[in-house]
């Protein structure tokens, strides 16, 4: 893949297009034939949706997030159904989560629109989406929150009325509050990568603070900042049934290697225990690798918008790889990443066709 997304355009519009026709009536048939089979697709996790349904029902009334609370209440309100909420999840992941992410990369679809198309594409194929669209996870919505709070912040980073910019960062504010109470350190990464956008990259750069990052780390998990996240991923080990990398990390002297392994093995995906493992490898990490080379690549045009979604990348990064053990949670996990970088990398290419454009003129 050249700098100028030439690999892109070998493929007609009309046949994206058509593709994703076809992804969207395939994934309307498929959740409807599982839904009138009353069974679902599970993909890590499994307990969570007979967990929120049994607290919306009274069952219990320990709530581990506010997702449940929130499924209560709209219970109360008499505006509850678990099939419902599904259905809702299922349009969230159909529509509004591709939609919302071709808008974040500034893709317009009259002026770019093989690349907007592509980004629908991407979108529209990933697994981990559909997968948890089929019962009351919080995933989808998780990841709908994170969006829009993601487009809250390009206004806030992007607007040059003083005004309008506080106006939407305190938005973005309240979207991070709702995130960590949803997801703690989700919400603590979002929040947190707000404040710190004015770090700026280059390929040196990024040499020098991938170094310091990794010295950070260890600093912190000797001193015992990890010692919660560690002790809570050792509890994978029991309960996991064979699928986890079996990582210990309570030797400070490895936790490097342990957290780089953890990186190939989570984030990309790279211990593959199942066809199904080989399938999320191909349609969803080999894409976001690319990708992920390609941002690096050219750094130097990440404004502040893709500043910011790169510093949550390593933030939010930092706390699950060390505290998840379970491949299959990891999918979960590893869905705002991914996003993070499809958005930076479509932003970023979408700046240099402007930018070669503009030298044409």
């Amino acid at each position: 893949m050249n700098s100028n997304g030439k690999f892109f355009e070998r493929i007609p519009n009309s046949i994206i297009f058509l593709f994703i026709i076809i992804v969207f009536f395939l994934k309307t048939v498929v959740y409807v034939f599982i839904k009138l089979q009353s069974s679902g697709i599970v993909l890590g996790g499994g307990s969570d949706a007979s967990y929120y349904h049994g607290y919306v029902q009274g069952y219990t009334n320990l709530a581990v997030n506010i997702w449940p609370v929130m499924l209560r209440y709209l219970n109360d309100i008499g505006l509850y159904s678990r099939e419902g909420v599904s259905y809702f999840l299922f349009l969230l992941s159909l529509v509004f989560i591709p939609f919302i992410t071709a808008r974040l990369t500034g893709l317009s679809f009259k002026k770019n629109q093989k690349y907007y198309l592509y980004i629908i594409l991407l979108c529209s194929v990933y697994p981990a989406l559909f997968f948890y669209s089929f019962d009351i996870y919080r995933d989808v919505f998780m990841v709908s929150v994170f969006l829009l709070g993601c487009l809250s912040a390009k206004r806030a980073l992007d607007s040059r009325n003083f005004l309008y910019s506080i106006f939407y960062f305190i938005i973005s504010i309240a979207i991070g509050m709702l995130l960590l109470e949803l997801r703690a350190y989700l919400g603590y990464a979002f929040l947190l990568s707000l404040f710190l956008w004015k770090i700026t990259f280059t390929k040196r750069r990024i040499i020098f603070l991938g170094a310091l990052y990794l010295i950070v780390l260890f600093i912190a998990n000797y001193i015992g900042v990890f010692e919660s996240l560690t002790e809570y991923r050792a509890g994978f080990e029991e309960n996991s049934g064979g699928s986890t990398l079996g990582l210990d990390f309570s030797n400070p002297a490895l936790f490097i290697p342990n957290f780089i392994l953890s990186f190939l093995g989570q984030m990309l995906g790279l211990y593959v225990t199942n066809p199904l493992a080989l399938v999320l490898l191909l349609v969803e990490t080999l894409p976001f690798f690319l990708m992920l080379l390609y941002v690096m690549k050219n750094i130097k045009l990440a404004d502040s918008f893709v500043r910011f979604l790169i510093i949550f990348f390593v933030l939010y990064a930092s706390v699950w790889l060390v505290g998840n053990d379970n491949l299959g949670t990891a999918v979960r996990l590893r869905m705002y990443n991914y996003l993070a970088i499809y958005i930076s990398f479509f932003y970023i290419l979408r700046l240099k066709i402007q930018s070669v454009e503009a030298h044409r003129l």
